[in-house]
């Protein structure tokens, strides 16, 4: 994962404003389950960040509907 140091998770049921973030502090994990959404629509994003703090702009939004 050489300068990568983990990823921030953002997601919400507005897709204009994902209010929810889950931040995963280890490079090597390739999935993650986010648990006790609410029935409906949610939108999620994510960022990698780097050793130095610098985050990545976030991805393409994907949704799920629950």
């Amino acid at each position: 994962m050489g300068e990568l140091s983990g990823y921030v998770i953002n997601y919400g049921q507005n897709p204009d404003e994902l209010t929810e973030a889950v931040r995963i502090d280890d490079a090597s994990v390739m999935d993650y389950t986010v648990d006790n959404l609410d029935q409906g629509t949610w939108y999620f994003t994510i960022q990698v960040e780097d050793v130095d703090g610098l985050v990545s702009a976030p991805s393409e939004q994907v949704s799920k509907t629950i």
